[in-house]
């Protein structure tokens, strides 16, 4: 993550939206072979869009705004688009996501199903924009159209060059989506970050005891606003995990020279986490790999060559 504008960045996104925990039922209608609906309309909202929208999500026939004129929906999460976001990458952003609850041996359907249903009934969603925007002055985010109000983190960007680094950034904010939002509204007590006894927190906390995670870069974010200093770390930590179970460090172009992980989580294996993280490892075991799968990397990196 890029530090010093993106701290008060993070502030104002946070600042304008808020998860809550609710009920959730076990039930789901049946997953679609076709996971991805794609809505692409003009600013004004005018009729014509490239493919009909078809959405359990929506209440509203207004699904786009000036904000947001267009939007895909992949596995009951919608993502809207900002004005320039093509329509190719934000349909690779949707097969992402698709890669992610791709069908695997270790998939629990019932924690699966539970999941998707506290995306669906709680109009989580992910915003993307263009890379640059938001170092503009007069940058606001904008909100999306009802009922899709609070129940997101932060944005993709895309970047003018695709590569490990436009890879990093679909894979860790989409993981912030998943984690800091829809695991949270799907397990509030496991998944409370401002529980010092969570599984979550402890975890984490499991990490920066034994000197792999390095929180000494949010210091900042602790003195503005407590509640969300919590929020991101544990969103932080719990990317840097998945994303060593995953293997991921190399293709999203997060390892640095010398070690398998970087400067802020410095072990990026499978293996690493395994043994010097248990309660990491646990909480990885208990909750992600039943519900995500490892995104084949065949399928990832051509998206976004």
């Amino acid at each position: 993550m890029t530090r010093n504008f993106t701290f008060l960045f993070l502030l104002l996104l946070f600042s304008c939206s808020s998860s809550e925990s609710s009920d959730n039922s076990d039930d789901i209608n049946e997953i679609n072979s076709e996971n991805i609906t794609e809505n692409t309309s003009s600013s004004d909202n005018s009729s014509s869009s490239n493919t009909a929208t078809t959405s359990n999500n929506s209440t509203s026939s207004n699904n786009t705004n000036e904000n947001y004129p267009n939007f895909i929906d992949a596995m009951k999460l919608r993502i809207f688009a900002k004005e320039g976001v093509s329509t190719e990458f934000l349909q690779n952003v949707g097969k992402t996501y698709e890669a992610m609850l791709a069908e695997g041996e270790n998939i629990d359907e019932s924690m699966r199903a539970l999941y998707l249903n506290a995306s669906e009934e709680n109009y989580v969603y992910q915003r993307v924009g263009l890379d640059g925007s938001q170092a503009v002055s007069n940058f606001e985010p904008g909100d999306p159209p009802a009922p899709f109000v609070d129940n997101a983190t932060d944005f993709i960007w895309q970047m003018e060059q695709g590569g490990a680094d436009q890879i990093g950034e679909v894979i860790e904010h989409l993981l912030h989506t998943v984690t800091n939002v829809i695991l949270y509204l799907s397990f509030s007590e496991e998944w409370d970050y401002n529980n010092p006894s969570s599984q979550l927190s402890l975890a984490m906390q499991e990490s920066i005891d034994k000197g792999i995670y390095d929180i000494s870069d949010y210091n900042e974010l602790l003195d503005n606003d407590p509640e969300i200093y919590k929020k991101i770390l544990t969103q932080e930590y719990a990317y840097w995990l998945i994303l060593a179970e995953w293997d991921y460090y190399v293709v999203a172009g997060k390892k640095e020279d010398g070690i398998s992980g970087n400067g802020e989580f410095t072990i990026g294996t499978p293996a690493e986490i395994s043994e010097t993280l248990p309660l990491g490892h646990e909480l990885y075991k208990n909750f992600v790999e039943k519900i995500l799968t490892e995104p084949d990397k065949e399928i990832i990196v051509p998206l976004f060559q």
